[in-house]
Formats: C-alpha cells, structure tokens, sequence
C-alpha cells in the first residue's frame, strides 16, 4: 500500500476536500475541466434515478460519491468549499435571512439591505460550523421543516436543477458563480441527508478512509477507463 501521512478523520470542510486531493489529484488530471463536470452531473444523475426508484437503501454510498466528485470539482477549479459554504449560507437563509425554519417556501421575500447584512454575517466567523457534520446540521436547522414538505424525488430534481447551474457558470468561466452554485449543491445534498438519516460526514469517511474506494491505495493508482471515484 502507498504510504501516506498519518491517518486521522477529517472533520471540516476543508480537510475532506484536502483528502480527496491526496487521493485522487493525480489520476484526476485525466479528465479536462469540462469532462470533470460531466463525472459530477452524472453521480448527481444516479442520484436522481435512485430517487425515482425509490432505492434508497443505495443512497448513502451513492451521495458519498457524488460528495467525493463534488470535491474533485472544486479542486479542479481552486474552490475552498468551506469558504464558498459559509459565504453563501453564513448561518442563515441567504434568501429570507431566517437563522432556522426558512421562510421562503416558493418565493423568495423581498428584504432590504438584504446583501448588507449578509457581508455583515459573513464576517462573523466565530459563527461558522467547519465541520461537514456542523454544515449539515445547519442546514437541516435552515431547511428542513421545508424540505420534508417534498417527495425525496422533488428535492432530488433540485440537486440536479443545481447541478445545471454549475456546467453553466462553468461553461461561462463564471467563478463567483461556480462557487455560489457549489454551495448551493452541497445544500441539496445535506437536505437529501437530513431527510433520509444519512449523516453524510461518516458515509464518506466509510468509503474513503483516506484511500481509492477501488484501488484501495491512499494515493489512487486506477488505470481504468472509468473514475476510480465511482464503481
């Protein structure tokens, strides 16, 4: 097996998106930009047919997997997810500005200095979560009253309106754009999570203990045609 540094769980954000660098950087570099995209569209597909089919037993596996692609997504593009998290979800809706039980249902309210008192928050670190586990918990403290209103299969469509988004802004080399769209796919994810008792921090840790789920080498070797991310 590839040595590697000591092993220790990630905990934020960050470190996950650090871990899926470590593993599977170099064989990434196979795919060009728009190719990568098209690996996390995809996951994000599986998704959506494992909602429709109601196979949700296949779930947790799967968002661990789009989660990892989601990652590699922001590598590619030099995305701190943590940062693009907390700038568009600083501990409130960005929308209603509500801190728990979002209030936007279908329509978004119209407030003033909206975006004022969102710079404001923003700079309020002390308040940011860090933790995948804390982000999760934050959203389902945001959305969920919302989110349990919809079939798992609506809020899976969502998670795939979204990721049209990203291969827009992608497309547009729009990246204050691909980074509010990022955020808004993780968003997605942990409302998934939430609503079916996933907690999406150990599912990913389960799959990728800081090696290949394939391979199994902590710096992915994978010569097959197909992403040694997905199986």
């Amino acid at each position: 097996m590839a040595a590697h540094k000591t092993i220790i769980q990630p905990q934020t954000v960050r470190e996950f998106q650090e871990m899926n660098a470590y593993i599977y950087g170099k064989v990434n570099e196979r795919y060009d930009d728009p190719d990568l995209i098209l690996r996390l569209l995809e996951e994000i597909a599986k998704i959506m047919e494992i909602a429709r089919k109601d196979e949700l037993e296949k779930l947790p596996s799967q968002l661990a997997r789009t989660y990892s692609w989601w990652n590699a997504v922001g590598n590619r593009f030099g995305i701190d997810l943590q940062e693009a998290l907390w700038v568009k979800y600083p501990g409130v809706c960005p929308y209603c500005l509500r801190g728990e039980n979002c209030a936007c249902a279908i329509e978004h309210p119209v407030i003033s200095d909206r975006e004022k008192t969102l710079r404001r928050l923003r700079m309020e670190r002390d308040k940011d979560p860090k933790t995948l586990a804390g982000y999760q918990a934050l959203h389902k403290r945001l959305y969920f009253l919302q989110n349990r209103r919809i079939l798992v299969l609506h809020t899976a469509a969502h998670l795939g309106e979204e990721a049209g988004e990203i291969s827009k802004e992608a497309r547009h080399h729009n990246k204050k754009g691909l980074e509010d769209e990022m955020a808004d796919v993780a968003s997605w994810m942990f409302a998934l999570a939430n609503r079916c008792r996933i907690e999406l921090a150990e599912e990913v840790w389960r799959q990728y203990p800081y090696e290949c789920e394939k391979c199994h080498l902590a710096v992915c070797t994978c010569e097959c045609s197909d992403s040694p991310q997905a199986s």
